[in-house]
């Protein structure tokens, strides 16, 4: 099967949203949702059921976990599916997907193989109600041709979980004493048992993802309505912080349930590595998550009808039922290797570029390292900046006139980003990208004649004059002035830094006050200012990395004509503003970086060790490592649903912030551990040395993606006000 996404109807699933919730809102018993065919949704449809509706179960038992409703919603879905077919068992299953009788489902350990059948050995804690209607045992081999039970009343004892025995307040728990009780084999036509186990970890996280996100509004709401010292306790930065973090944890995991939602219901190969991966990045998150959310509630978050504490109880129950496991060294690797799911793009598109890219790219790009640093560098990387957008590689979205492609798509951005990082070939400068499309959108046609061609042929290079000593990320707190004059030029005064590439920059759009008395985002002007005017000098600034990439720029007497004014005078931030929109695609392409770091560091682990054993074959550094792949895999599943959402015109608020603040940190991170190991095992061997390298560089860059661009705390309050319309602090 494909890893393509299936062409999901979220019409139809907002719809089915929508009438679970308001089912779940009252008190349903199973027999309601069985009448509305809700216990039908993995059920082959030649055995009365629906067909395998993942996406569709997995809505149900979100809705489920939202009200944290009792009801054996999962358990009875997958009994049903596994019991269909087996003509014995059919008045079971009309009982399961009628709602008579609720099913349940247990990966187990003890199961063993007696001549032609098989016995569970030991005991099962599991979710439902008495009396059960069977409980399905899969082993945990987690293979389709895997060991799949039955175990039906009387065949096992069976006891309600009562007093302190019972974590779980808002579902029964069931002790089912399995000391060597025989099951009866199940072969299913809708799914294996390895696939109808991953479907069972898939649902137990929608329920815990449920739960986290009705108990995040719930929090959020009684801190915007509680006041003190004065202000809405959602006022004060710090909580509004957490409760960004919050959304953000909600939103990746949306992603990634989606994503393995698709998969599973697809029967792609990589189905059960993303559903593991989701296991892994959810349990220990969302405990860890809705723990925290107590805190934030105060002495109300400590009582028991605040109903916080009974989501965390569950989300620690579903994270025992779907227990994570790292990958194995073996598994780690073909997660990075293979194709990894993306939005639809031109396959012959990706085709032209990866053949442009092998035959012509200069040399590798070090992170950290974008600018040239001799003169045959610079030259070279001019060389193929010309030779991409000859090729029609860069440059596609441009008006045909001014010599872009009559066949351009909007995703052939993302994939050029990709196919150069894959390759890890020089990638386009952000500043020339930003300039070009604030000239086609703003400029004048002798401003267009003027510049444009002049960046086709690498000639030009772009700086971006925006931020400043006193401002940072806070683009509207702009002093740096230009003052007109009666004969229609202005002069410029003032300081801009971490100009990136403006030691090597013809130009450089600079977002200037040209009203003294205006403030904020008002009296503010875009220039183009020519980096080598009288006037401007450049001072270089060293990164951390030790590379020359920043520079501190000052404006002593620097005089333009009017010809240097991009757009009307005094609506500079929206000129601005338009070219930074322009980047909101490329990103995708970035988060692919992740991947290549997280390879970078197996190589490394599996190169480097003691006693024998690599670090990567230590269980902590796998546990490690794992996590972090589920980190990027959420990632990715994120950034490529805003790419789809924004395609399709249904973008949400803030969804750029939240892709920045995943991608970003989840870099510093994964490059940090490959430092750790790196300095631990010194010298690392010849053949992962490069790979050290990378992953050195990265880590010594990876702070500068989490602040240039709008920090990470920035991001964090841009959230909070778009999004999640926290009360101001005012």
């Amino acid at each position: 099967m494909s890893d393509n996404p299936v062409a999901i109807d979220r019409d139809e699933l907002r719809l089915l949203r929508a009438t679970a919730r308001e089912v779940f809102a009252g008190t349903p018993t199973l027999a309601t949702l069985g009448e509305l065919g809700l216990l039908a949704l993995l059920t082959p449809e030649e055995n009365g059921g629906a067909g395998w509706r993942v996406l569709e179960a997995c809505t149900v038992v979100r809705e489920a976990g939202r009200a944290l409703n009792g009801l054996p919603v999962g358990g009875t879905l997958l009994a049903a599916a596994a019991v269909a077919g087996h003509p014995e068992r059919q008045a079971l299953l009309d009982d399961l997907l009628g709602g008579r009788t609720g099913g349940a489902f247990h990966e187990h350990r003890a199961l063993t193989r007696e001549g032609d059948g098989w016995t569970a050995e030991g005991a099962a804690v599991v979710s439902g109600t008495l009396p059960l209607g069977g409980l399905v045992l899969a082993g945990e081999e987690e293979q389709d041709d895997g060991p799949l039970l039955l175990v039906t009343p009387g065949t096992a004892d069976v006891s309600a979980l009562t007093g302190d025995d019972r974590l779980d307040t808002t579902r029964d728990e069931l002790l089912v004493d399995l000391s060597r009780t025989p099951g009866r084999p199940l072969r299913t036509p809708a799914a294996g048992a390895g696939t109808l186990a991953d479907t069972a970890a898939l649902l137990v996280c929608a329920d815990t993802l449920g739960a986290l996100e009705v108990t995040a509004e719930r929090v959020r709401e009684y801190l915007a309505g509680r006041t003190a010292f004065g202000r809405p306790l959602a006022s004060f930065q710090a909580l509004q912080h957490r409760l960004t973090d919050l959304e953000v944890l909600v939103a990746a995991a949306d992603a990634l349930v989606q994503r393995a939602a698709v998969a599973l219901a697809t029967r792609a190969p990589s189905a059960h590595g993303v559903t593991r991966l989701l296991r892994v990045f959810l349990a220990e998150r969302a405990v860890a998550a809705l723990d925290d959310c107590i805190q934030l509630c105060g002495g109300i978050g400590f009582t028991w009808e605040w109903p916080v504490h009974h989501a965390m109880r569950r989300a620690v129950r579903n994270a025992a039922a779907a227990r994570p496991r790292p990958l194995d060294p073996e598994a780690l690797r073909a997660s990075l290797e293979g194709s990894r799911p993306s939005v639809a793009t031109n396959d012959a598109f990706r085709a032209r570029v990866r053949d442009v890219v092998s035959r012509h790219a200069p040399f590798e790009a070090r992170e950290g390292h974008r600018a040239p640093k001799s003169a045959e560098q610079e030259a070279a990387m001019r060389s193929w900046y010309r030779t991409l957008y000859d090729n029609g590689l860069l440059g596609r979205s441009w008006p045909v006139e001014w010599g872009g492609s009559p066949d351009h798509q909007p995703l052939d951005e993302l994939v050029l980003t990709e196919e150069l990082i894959r390759a890890r070939a020089p990638r386009p400068i952000d500043q020339v990208l930003l300039a070009s499309h604030v000239l086609l959108r703003y400029g004048t046609d002798e401003q267009r004649k003027r510049y444009l061609p002049g960046i086709r042929t690498g000639e030009y290079i772009w700086c971006q004059l925006f931020s400043e000593p006193g401002a940072g990320s806070d683009l509207a707190g702009v002093t740096a002035r230009a003052t007109a004059r009666e004969d229609g030029t202005w002069v410029l005064s003032g300081q801009k830094t971490w100009t990136t590439d403006g030691h090597w920059a013809q130009y450089g759009m600079a977002l200037l006050r040209t009203d003294p008395a205006s403030e904020r985002h008002a009296g503010l002007t875009a220039f183009i200012v020519p980096m080598d005017s009288p006037g401007l000098e450049i001072r270089p600034m060293t990164t951390m990395g030790g590379a020359h990439e920043f520079n501190d720029v000052f404006l002593d007497g620097v005089v333009l004509g009017p010809e240097h004014v991009i757009g009307e005078i005094g609506r500079g931030w929206s000129v601005s503003m338009s070219g930074l929109e322009s980047e909101r695609f490329t990103v995708g392409g970035n988060v692919l970086l992740l991947e290549l770091l997280l390879a970078d560091l197996v190589t490394v682990a599996g190169a480097v060790g003691d006693g024998g054993e690599t670090v990567l074959h230590r269980p902590e550094t796998l546990e490690r490592i794992t996590r972090l792949r589920s980190e990027a895999e959420a990632a990715n599943a994120y950034v490529t649903g805003h790419i789809e959402r924004a395609l399709a015109g249904e973008e949400g608020e803030a969804e750029a912030p939240i892709a920045k603040l995943l991608y970003t940190e989840a870099y510093n991170r994964t490059a940090r551990l490959g430092v750790q190991v790196i300095t631990q095992h010194q010298p690392v061997p010849e053949h992962a040395r490069a790979a050290a390298r990378r992953l050195t560089d990265a880590y010594l860059w990876s702070r500068s993606l989490t602040i240039s661009g709008g920090s990470s705390e920035v991001m964090r309050n841009i959230i909070g006000k778009r999004r999640l319309r926290l009360p101001s602090g005012r």
